[in-house]
C-alpha cells in the first residue's frame, strides 16, 4: 500500500529525490507536490499544488521539506511535528536555527525528523555520527562542507581562475546559486556546523556563535604562494573540546598533503572525526548536486520507514545546553590593501609590503573575526589558518622576498 507522502518544492534536490523515488518503491513517491510560483514551467506529468494546507491539513503519514525559505520551512516542519508526523528536512539554514526547540517537539508529540541532507549531502555523517558513535566520546570533528566552495577553489588551483571566473563556472555547472553569496562567506558551512556540533558534542552551538570567513577574499596572490609550498587552500570547519568547552569555527585554511583534506576536489565534501574508541575517521563524499542531496532525503524516507529515529546520544536523555564556543589562538597569514586593518590583528613589526599589499603573520583570537565581523568584510581582509601545513620562518622568508618596503 503507497504511504501518503508530502514533498514541500521541487527544486534541485526535490527533482533528484522525486527521480530517484520513481526509479525504486514507487510507494515512497509522495503523492502530493506543493510548490509555490503557479506560473513556473513545469513537467506537466505531475500534478503540482500551491497550497500548503493540502499537506498540513491532509492526514499524510511523512512530511518533506525541501525548500529554500527557512521561515516557510520552520512553519511546516513545526505544523506536522505537532500533529506527531514523520518529517525529513533538508533546511540547514531552519535546522540550525530551531534544533532544540524540533527536538523537543518530537518529544513532546510523538513524531520524528530526520536531516541528513542537510549537512554534507552525500555522506551519511549525521546518521553515522547517532548510530557509530554511540557511547564513544567525540574529541574532534573537522572538514570540507561546501561542495560549491571546494569547486571554486579547485578551479583557482588547476585551471588558474579568477575567484569570480570559477565562480562563473560553478554556477554553469549547477555546483553554485544565481546569487553564491552564502556559499562563499560560509554561511551555509556554519549552519551546518552547528547541525554536527550538537549531534559530535550534545551542545547546541548557535550560527551566531561561530566565527566565520568565507573564501570571498582569496585571490590569486594567496594561491600562489600555496602553490609555491605545495600546499592548498580549503574552507575548514573546525569543532573540537578544550578543557572547559568546545572551540568552534570555519576559515579558509593552508592544507599540506599530509592531511587527508588536501586531496579533496571539486564538489566533494570530506569529514573527519576523532574519537577515544574509534580514533580518527575519514568520510568522502559528494557534497552538491541533485542526486547526492536527493538519494539522502530518500535514505532518510527508507529509515523512517524502517522505524529509524535519531537517539542523540551525546545528549544523554537531556535537552540541548546552549553553548558559547570558545575562543583560541590561531597562526593565521593575513593580506590587505589596506594596512590599518592588519593593525587590528598583528603589531607594526609582523607587517610586511610586498606587491603593493600588505601580509602578517600573527596569532589571531578567533573571537575577534566575530569583533571586527564588518571591518574585515569593508576591507576585504584575506586570512588564511596556517595550522601546522608549513613552517612559519620559510613563510616569512618568502613574504621578505622581493620586498618593496618593510616595516620593522
Amino acid at each position: 500500500m503507497a504511504k501518503q507522502i508530502g514533498l514541500f518544492g521541487f527544486g534541485v534536490v526535490g527533482q533528484g529525490y522525486y527521480e530517484i523515488a520513481q526509479k525504486h518503491q514507487q510507494g515512497l513517491k509522495p503523492d502530493t507536490i506543493v510548490v509555490q510560483n503557479p506560473s513556473k514551467k513545469r513537467s506537466k506529468e505531475i500534478a503540482f499544488s500551491f497550497e500548503p494546507n493540502d499537506i498540513l491539513e491532509r492526514d499524510v503519514e511523512i512530511g518533506i521539506e525541501l525548500i529554500s525559505d527557512a521561515d516557510k520551512a520552520y512553519d511546516y516542519v513545526s505544523t506536522l511535528l505537532k500533529k506527531g508526523k514523520k518529517v525529513i528536512s533538508a533546511n540547514k539554514k531552519m535546522l540550525a536555527n530551531h534544533l532544540p526547540e524540533l527536538i523537543q517537539l518530537e518529544k513532546d508529540f510523538g513524531g520524528s525528523l530526520l536531516y541528513e541532507a542537510s549537512a554534507a549531502a552525500g555522506i551519511p555523517v549525521i546518521t553515522t555520527l547517532d548510530t557509530q558513535f554511540a557511547g564513544d566520546r567525540i574529541d574532534s570533528l573537522e572538514g570540507i562542507l561546501n561542495g560549491s566552495s571546494n569547486y571554486i577553489l579547485t578551479r583557482l588551483f588547476e585551471d588558474g581562475l579568477s575567484i569570480a571566473d570559477a565562480i562563473s563556472l560553478a554556477q554553469e555547472n549547477g555546483f553554485a546559486e544565481a546569487d553564491p553569496s552564502l556559499d562563499l562567506n560560509g554561511s551555509d558551512v556554519k549552519s551546518k556546523l552547528s547541525i554536527l556540533a550538537l549531534h559530535a558534542f550534545g551542545q547546541y552551538i548557535e550560527e551566531k556563535e561561530i566565527a566565520t570567513l568565507g573564501i570571498q577574499h582569496i585571490s590569486l596572490e594567496e594561491v600562489n604562494l600555496a602553490k609555491e609550498f605545495d600546499l592548498k587552500i580549503k574552507l575548514v570547519a573546525k569543532a573540537y573540546r578544550v578543557k572547559d568547552g568546545i572551540v568552534a569555527y570555519i576559515l579558509p585554511s593552508l592544507v599540506n598533503p599530509k592531511d587527508s583534506l588536501f586531496m579533496v576536489e571539486n564538489e566533494y565534501n570530506a569529514i573527519k572525526v576523532n574519537s577515544t574508541n574509534l580514533g580518527e575517521q575519514f568520510y568522502l563524499g559528494k557534497g552538491a548536486g541533485s542526486y547526492p542531496t536527493g538519494a539522502s532525503v530518500y535514505a532518510d524516507l527508507c529509515k523512517l520507514e524502517n522505524g529509524y529515529a535519531y537517539g542523540y546520544d551525546k545528549l544523554n536523555g537531556k535537552s540541548p545546553v546552549t553553548a558559547v564556543p570558545k575562543a583560541v589562538h590561531e597562526k593565521v597569514l593575513l593580506r590587505a590593501k589596506n594596512r590599518s586593518i592588519l593593525e587590528k590583528f598583528a603589531n607594526d613589526k609582523a607587517i610586511i609590503f610586498r606587491n603593493d599589499q600588505y601580509w602578517a603573520i600573527t596569532a589571531m583570537n578567533t573571537a575577534s573575526v566575530l569583533d571586527y565581523e564588518s571591518s574585515i568584510e569593508q576591507d576585504a581582509l584575506s586570512i588564511l589558518a596556517i595550522n601546522d601545513s608549513l613552517n612559519i620562518d620559510l613563510l616569512e622568508d618568502y613574504l621578505r622576498s622581493r620586498v618593496t618596503t618593510s616595516i620593522s
